[in-house]
């Protein structure tokens, strides 16, 4: 199953992860993650199955700041709620959460290695 989120989708994961983080400082984030997360090229999906889109999102929403101080919160809440509702037996542990705040903090970080650390989350 194939599921494309919406900026409404998003903006209602941000109010209920972000504790009140003030309105977004930068829109375009949250709209490019949406945009990335449904990329295709030539016809083809740019991130195939549900960890790598959710890791599309997290990558984008946790490596640009968007919001005062709740860009990691935000991010890993969009991922995890991605993942579910895609149909995707997660149960992230403290050790999987902090695993995936370290990753999205290094400046190296890709989506490609957001995925392989979400899909930790199921073990």
């Amino acid at each position: 199953m194939t599921l494309h989120i919406d900026l409404s989708w998003l903006l209602e994961i941000a109010r209920q992860a972000g504790e009140d983080d003030p309105a977004p400082d930068d829109y375009g984030v949250p709209i490019a993650a949406v945009e990335r997360h449904r990329a295709a090229l030539a016809g083809q999906d740019i991130y195939h199955g549900s960890y790598a889109r959710a890791a599309a999102l997290a990558h984008t929403l946790g490596r640009l700041r968007w919001l005062e101080r709740s860009n990691l919160r935000v991010a890993m809440a969009a991922a995890h709620a991605y993942l579910v509702a895609s149909g995707v037996e997660v149960k992230p542990t403290q050790a999987g959460v902090t695993a995936l705040a370290h990753e999205l903090r290094k400046p190296e970080s890709t989506a490609a290695s957001v995925a392989a650390v979400l899909r930790t989350w199921d073990d």
